[in-house]
């Protein structure tokens, strides 16, 4: 009532409260109700995307690409921080105005039917699945668990919606029901392809193939992952109205992410990688391959991957297996399980992140003393907070 509330939706009526009251008999589900007739009232051209990894990164391009396609920053909405779940969907629909001509809205999950919830809330127009990996395996049990309920998205798909499914992690056995009798479109694929890849300390350049023809990208964002990204957003802003020229426009404008490869430039020589919001197998090896491609003296910390379940440390032993296959010159880890990832490759474990702040310290000073470049790069899952090594680092370092 202090920030301003006109009338309240409750379960049970307060009649100390002198305001209008609506009863209802599920708070949530009412939030998700008045959320969906919202979003009908308003109408804008909607799309939507999850998968285990780059949802985020998928969402901020593909905002970026139909802000140039309606000429205006603020006719685009898209889901804020990770407001992905049964409540921060609702929360971002509600945020709907007049003046919005799209929007773009993550949904994530860490269970069965999850999606299935806010996809018939968001009603997209076009729905895509990033990718598939070992991910939250605790709540749905297996890799096929996670195949099962990100298929939940094509479900929520408008009468005239597009599926898009990324070709390298093709489950249309199983996502067929889902998507049912809905046009289906491809990237990684044959609708939407790169070629001339190039990749380099600033990005990547390549020429981006789709329906509407070529135009080549100059890609200010890391790794040959997010090149991939780059066509999911493609596929889902071109399904709304975007047009070759907007894709490039919105590509090329990088949109800086705490904590996702977000990239802190503390002196001439030392670079530090803020890959530190949240970690699962593909994601960590992806952001390891950035880290080898530097010229430079390359460090990792990496943190546990939670959620994995029974096979937890056998995906944490994959992980120390594929960095002894890139070398890297220094790899610490942090946490419980991630100690057999230092194991796999020499490195050094701590169970406590200061101690992993004062053990590198001086050994990067030590590197840029000798005029040498350093990169780190931070990762872990969300819970193992491992931003705190990275901007330690950033504060403490003096060369």
């Amino acid at each position: 009532m202090s920030q301003g509330a006109l009338a309240l939706v409750v379960q049970q009526e307060n009649s100390s409260i002198l305001v209008p009251q609506l009863v209802v008999k599920d708070t949530r589900i009412a939030l998700g109700e008045l959320a969906k007739w919202l979003r009908e009232k308003i109408n804008p051209r909607t799309v939507a995307m999850t998968g285990s990894s780059g949802k985020t990164t998928v969402k901020e391009m593909t905002a970026s690409i139909l802000q140039h396609t309606a000429a205006d920053s603020e006719a685009v909405l898209f889901t804020n921080g990770n407001f992905n779940n049964d409540i921060g969907v609702p929360l971002t629909l509600l945020r709907l105005t007049e003046k919005h001509r799209f929007a773009v809205i993550e949904l994530g999950a860490n269970h069965q039917n999850e999606i299935n919830y806010t996809t018939k809330l968001v009603q997209p127009n076009a729905a895509l699945i990033n990718n598939i990996a070992p991910a939250h395996l605790e709540g749905f049990g297996s890799l096929a668990g996670v195949v099962q309920a990100k298929g939940e998205i094509y479900r929520g798909l408008t009468k005239n919606g597009v599926a898009i499914i990324n070709a390298e992690h093709n489950h249309l056995d199983i996502w067929q029901k889902e998507i049912s009798n809905h046009a289906i479109q491809y990237f990684n694929g044959k609708d939407y392809s790169v070629k001339n890849v190039q990749g380099n300390e600033q990005g990547s350049t390549f020429t981006l193939v789709s329906p509407q023809g070529e135009i080549d990208i100059s890609l200010p964002y890391l790794g040959e992952h997010n090149v991939k990204n780059a066509l999911a957003a493609t596929a889902l802003a071109m399904n709304v109205g975007a047009t070759l020229a907007d894709v490039k426009a919105g590509l090329e404008q990088r949109s800086q992410v705490k904590g996702r490869l977000f990239p802190i430039q503390v002196t001439p020589n030392l670079l530090l990688l803020d890959d530190t919001y949240n970690a699962n197998k593909d994601s960590l090896c992806a952001a390891i391959d950035v880290l080898k491609s530097y010229d430079a003296f390359r460090i990792l910390c990496v943190a546990d991957m939670k959620e994995l379940g029974e096979n937890s440390l056998a995906i944490h032993r994959e992980v120390g297996q594929y960095i002894n296959l890139v070398n890297l010159d220094l790899v610490c880890s942090y946490g419980n399980e991630s100690a057999v990832i230092s194991e796999a490759v020499l490195g050094k474990h701590f169970t406590d992140k200061t101690e992993m702040v004062d053990f590198l310290v001086p050994l990067i000073e030590n590197q840029l003393q000798q005029n040498k470049k350093v990169v780190v790069l931070g990762k872990g899952s969300r819970s193992m907070k491992m931003e705190d090594v990275i901007y330690s680092l950033k504060d403490k370092i003096k060369c």
